[in-house]
């Protein structure tokens, strides 16, 4: 159910187009099955080539002859060709939408003008669902010029194939006018309306993932404050403390080697307190030393549950012994790096963090089903860049690039004789 749920979220903007396209458009053809065509249906592009395709192939009509045969060939004709229209710009709507597919932006531009082309000859829905895909692929003002490039036009043609069909003084006129402009203004909302809910969306998105991120931050920097703290306190103990039992513990051997008198039963005590003492301190010392460890397998857990998409499998050694502040933190970066380029950049639904122990260094591979890279390795982004340098200072590796058939891989390596141990 959780797999099903993030590719769904993952593909919500194909499933908007597509099923915007289907409904809207298979309603128009609904209608115009059961009413056949009107004036506002034939005084378009489409509506005068089937009328002028249908004039070729039937008579037409007489005194004893209706014409239904060519009214019957008219409606099939506009019905086919809109069905045609609905399935390719279906087509283009998914190859365009789809988050999981690298493309160039020649190539998006491409499949945009295509779009375009078929809402010039197309019905209301899909102009209404070209509108929509580009409140939701495309930011503010490119998306606004988008739906202005494709509902202008078609207004001007509207305007000239009715004023060629009506007089300028005929009540229709007017009428259409009035309609083509409240459809443009439509449109325009409704832009306006799907932009903020796609904002808003994307917004929470990276607000849930900011706040995963402080979450797990906080959690791994109260495990380095208190393992700090603890060995500070082992080492006070030991400087002061200890010292000073060190101290007491050689005067009073020195007090019964030097008593002429027999030794009271009480300074033996004395000196048996204080050895034992010491050694207690000693212990306490060495165990506060030799026991810290740091719980990153809690703090990847909490940055990977409030990542909303893609969906995290993480994996973590059983014996995984994480003591130094410096390698935790540079195996959460990494990790950390990761999941962000999976949320931004790779339009995964699934992602895999494996990390792992091994005889002579700690191992973490970090695995996608998104689009890839696309590109080579010397045009790789700050984020990479980082983590390179970050495991460098720790004697450590990054192998990253595109895995077969699909996806995006980062191996990390962390020697232990590279000082992170």
């Amino acid at each position: 159910m959780n797999t099903f749920r993030e590719r769904y979220n993952r593909h919500l903007g194909v499933i908007t187009i597509v099923g915007l396209v289907l409904l809207l458009c298979g309603f128009d053809i609904v209608v115009i099955a059961m009413r056949g065509l009107d004036f506002d249906d034939l005084h378009t592009p489409l509506g005068r080539f089937v009328v002028k395709v249908a004039s070729q192939f039937t008579p037409a009509p007489m005194p004893n002859r209706a014409g239904t045969e060519r009214n019957h060939l008219t409606v099939t004709l506009y019905l086919a060709a809109t069905l045609l229209q609905m399935a390719l710009f279906a087509l283009l709507a998914w190859r365009r939408v789809r988050v999981d597919v690298r493309r160039s932006a020649i190539t998006n531009r491409l499949l945009l003008v295509a779009q375009l082309l078929l809402c010039l000859v197309g019905n209301d829905g899909m102009r209404l669902a070209f509108s929509v895909e580009v409140a939701l692929v495309l930011p503010l003002w490119r998306g606004l010029a988008w739906v202005l490039a494709h509902m202008l036009p078609y207004v001007a043609i509207r305007m000239l194939l009715q004023a060629s069909a009506v007089n300028f003084s005929d009540n229709r006129l007017r009428l259409g006018l009035l309609y083509l402009g409240m459809e443009v203004v439509m449109h325009v909302i409704v832009f306006g309306v799907v932009h903020l809910a796609a904002r808003e969306r994307r917004g929470r998105r990276v607000l849930a993932a900011a706040h995963a991120e402080l979450l797990a931050t906080q959690f791994l920097l109260g495990d380095m404050v208190r393992d700090s703290e603890r060995l500070r306190i082992a080492r006070d103990l030991h400087d002061s403390v200890g010292h000073h039992l060190t101290a007491l513990k050689l005067h009073l051997d020195l007090a019964v080697r030097q008593s002429n008198a027999p030794v009271s039963p009480s300074l033996h005590t004395a000196g048996e307190l204080a050895g034992e003492l010491l050694a207690e301190v000693r212990a306490v010392v060495s165990t506060e030393r030799h026991t810290q460890r740091i719980d990153l397998r809690h703090a990847l857990l909490t940055l990977c549950a409030g990542i909303p998409a893609p969906a995290i499998a993480l994996r973590i050694d059983a014996a995984l012994d994480i003591t130094t502040p410096a390698l935790a933190h540079t195996l959460f970066c990494c990790a950390q790096e990761a999941i962000s380029n999976a949320v931004r950049h790779a339009g995964a639904t699934t992602l895999t963090i494996d990390i792992a122990q091994g005889r002579d260094a700690w191992t973490m591979l970090a695995a996608d089903d998104g689009r890839g890279s696309g590109q080579l390795t010397r045009n790789e982004g700050n984020g990479l860049r980082g983590m390179r340098e970050r495991l460098a200072l720790l004697g450590g590796f990054l192998v990253a690039g595109d895995r077969k058939p699909r996806g995006y891989a980062l191996q990390i390596t962390l020697p232990f004789a590279g000082g992170a141990r």
